[in-house]
């Protein structure tokens, strides 16, 4: 709408194709932010690995440590 964040006259609300009308913005609002948060929480991860942070205690029942996986970027993929 034309209060929104973004809006700048003259051009008021920029959508060439009409899609506002048709979709449910605030659910795509919701989903960006949500998606927003785990790539942020994501981005601490490897910021931690790198940093050498390793939670003590074991990881499964059958007892392997979290010190058993590798603290490499991709290496947590690998285990």
């Amino acid at each position: 709408s034309e209060g929104d964040l973004g809006v700048l006259p003259p051009l008021g609300v920029y959508d060439p194709l009409g899609l506002i009308e048709t979709r449910d913005m605030r659910r795509y609002e919701i989903m960006e932010v949500k998606h927003g948060r785990a790539a942020m929480l994501g981005f601490l991860h490897v910021i931690a690995l790198k940093a050498g942070v390793v939670l003590p205690g074991a990881l499964t029942l059958s007892g392997t440590k979290f010190s058993d996986i590798p603290t490499s970027c991709f290496g947590s993929l690998e285990a």
